[in-house]
């Protein structure tokens, strides 16, 4: 928030970037600290006889992330592109409103505290696990291959004592193995932040007079989800259970990595779609120029870019290069011109990247060349468009625009030069050319495009569109963002009830942690996919991470059907003899009568009357 606020710092963007680098760090710190360990607590709230209701918690649990979600997906947008602050749009609101809504939700839980049941933590499990499988490695490592007699490798670091510990890891790590096809899922699922945004940007969001942002859009996961959750656990769960069905967890987390790959599918069909209307601009290694034309002659350009040099271009009065999508190696460049006699060289140097303008205008009786101008490539995030004028009259203008949904302040534009009102609504604009006796037409805006209103020597006028509309609706999107959801209900929601229940009581932070570690890879398989941008096409990247999710799924579905559940009565045994071994050692030590017991080491809260004894899975049942 403190990032956002522009007197802090001014116009120093090293102090903003190192605000936000320090907001970045702090969030992480904070979600390593709270999300691991928050649906383990939550799962501790229910007794071993309350397994059907710890189950509807993960899932309800699940329900209030993405009701939050929901509420701030919507609002945040609104509060940022509606309200103005520090003359621009409001950041430092849009992060400030859920600030003060964590503030409350902390006050609150402290409130509720007395009312959980809260385990002492009993040391640094990380630590010793860690400790115990250096242990397990080294020692077997010292034993030739011919005389390794033991069943599992782990059984090298038993010293008598610790074979509890010991059983307890290999449960983990028989998780763990599980967990490795996960990454590919969420590399597909967080792209609905990154990727499925940009595509977003790309379509047309207005609905009449409501116009809903790209950002905005993603509304439909959180939304979907609050939705099918209820579904799913009032209606299609129980009727499974009803006729017997056999839909594990593990089914369903392999379910949910095959509806991410279609969803991929889709996403591509509708990018496919996007791209037949879709204005070819500068990649990374790439840039590109166009010459308008506005004196009285026509103009005959040559130089060493675009083959000018061999076939040069011929340019009426008025008009401009045919260079609008045509691409070339950035680097420095030589333009010539003859305009009826008149010749003329410009110096040009272009980066990657990049587009420019180069305005041909009348310096008195002399067509002259002005500087390369730097034109809009990129859609604008808001899903709004721009106007520029660019001028080649007589002389400097004061130019407005003026429609019925706003208007434009009076921009001054030098002979030669360009300037643009950027992320006007759609819409129709007079363009209004102060002190000036011109007339122009209504401009009919439509959203996401990019118009240059060039304006030439006799004060005629040319509308050219730099980027097209966009003329995809909106809600094509939502049959993908549905069948992805549908995979994160199925593969997370269950996840996270799966994790807890196969983990040992002093593993299951610790197995939510990896869980989480899954999410930090699959966005670092996204990072570097998008970095190295070897597939140019956007539907052919889908593409690619649907064959990749595909693979992962036919992983997982194997290294399921060979996991065996462990019976939760028997975890819950291990943590009694924990117990037991742990009060018997603290009697002894406790002859003047302070006996630690286990009323101190589990804090209880009230216990809840409603919930009755259910049935949980078979034990050793597969997949």
């Amino acid at each position: 928030m403190m990032s956002a606020i522009k007197p802090i710092g001014g116009d120093n963007l090293t102090v903003h970037a190192a605000l936000v680098s320090i907001g970045l760090i702090v969030i992480a710190f904070g979600t390593g600290g709270i999300k691991p360990c928050v649906s383990a607590f939550g799962g501790d709230q229910f007794t071993k006889e309350q397994d059907n209701y710890r189950r509807s918690f993960f899932s309800l649990f699940y329900f209030a992330i993405n009701a939050g979600s929901l509420v701030s997906t919507f609002v945040s947008p609104i509060i940022r592109d509606q309200v103005q602050c520090f003359g621009d749009d409001c950041y430092a609101l849009a992060f400030g409103v859920p600030t003060a809504l964590m503030f409350v939700a902390i006050i609150l839980f402290v409130i509720g505290t007395k009312y959980y049941t809260r385990l002492e933590p009993t040391g640094n499990v990380f630590v010793s696990v860690s400790k115990t499988i250096w242990r397990a490695i080294k020692l077997r490592s010292k034993v030739p291959s011919k005389h390794r007699n033991k069943e599992h490798w782990l059984d090298y670091a038993h010293d008598g004592t610790n074979s509890q510990e010991i059983q307890e890891i290999k449960y983990v790590l028989r998780v763990l193995i599980l967990y490795i096809p996960l990454p590919l899922f969420w590399s597909l699922f967080d792209q609905q932040g990154s990727r499925w945004t940009l595509q977003a940007v790309r379509m047309n969001g207005v609905m009449g007079d409501t116009v809903i942002l790209p950002d905005q859009f993603q509304i439909c996961n959180p939304l979907i989800i609050i939705i099918l959750i209820p579904i799913f656990e009032a209606t299609l769960y129980p009727f499974l259970r009803k006729k017997n069905i056999n839909f594990s967890p593990l089914k369903r987390m392999g379910l949910g990595m095959w509806f991410a790959g279609l969803a991929f599918i889709v996403a591509a069909l509708v990018q496919t779609m996007i791209d037949e209307n879709l204005t070819l601009v500068p990649r990374s290694d790439e840039s590109s120029i166009r010459v308008l034309n506005g004196a009285n002659v026509p103009c005959t350009f040559s130089g060493n870019i675009y083959g000018w040099d061999k076939n040069p271009e011929i340019v009426g009065s008025g008009n401009t290069t045919k260079t609008l999508e045509k691409v070339t190696t950035p680097g420095s460049y030589n333009i010539e011109y003859n305009c009826a006699g008149t010749t003329g060289s410009v110096p040009v140097t272009l980066e990657h990247e990049k587009a420019y303008d180069l305005i041909i205008y009348m310096n008195g009786a002399t067509p002259t060349a002005g500087n390369a101008i730097i034109r809009q490539t990129k859609k604008s995030n808001s899903g709004k468009a721009y106007i520029s004028i660019a001028n080649a009259y007589q002389d400097a203008l004061k130019v407005s625009v003026k429609g019925d949904k706003g208007s434009g302040g009076a921009l001054t534009v030098a002979i030669g030069t360009k300037g643009t009102y950027e992320e006007v609504s759609q819409d129709e604009y007079t363009i209004v050319a102060e002190g000036d006796p011109m007339s122009f037409e209504k401009l009919n805006v439509l959203t996401g495009a990019a118009y240059t209103v060039f304006i030439y020597n006799d004060g005629s006028h040319k509308y050219i569109k730099d980027i097209y509309e966009n003329d995809v609706n909106l809600f094509w999107m939502v049959p993908q963002y549905f069948i992805i959801t549908l995979g994160e209900v199925f593969l997370s929601v269950t996840g996270l009830e799966f994790a807890y229940s196969q983990a040992p009581q002093s593993m299951k932070s610790v197995l939510q942690s990896f869980w989480l570690l899954t999410v930090s890879v699959g966005n670092i398989i996204v990072l570097i996919v998008a970095e190295t941008s070897l597939i140019p096409s956007q539907a052919d990247e889908y593409y690619l991470f649907a064959g990749l999710i595909a693979a992962a799924a036919i992983l997982f579905m194997i290294l399921a059907n060979n996991y065996e559940y462990v019976d939760e009565a028997m975890l819950n045994q291990f943590a009694e003899d924990d117990k037991s071994s742990t009060s018997s050692v603290s009697s002894e030590k406790s002859q003047d009568g302070d006996i630690e017991t286990d009323e101190k080491k589990s804090k209880h809260g009230r216990a809840n009357e409603a919930f009755e004894k259910d049935i949980g899975f078979e034990k050793n049942t597969k997949l």
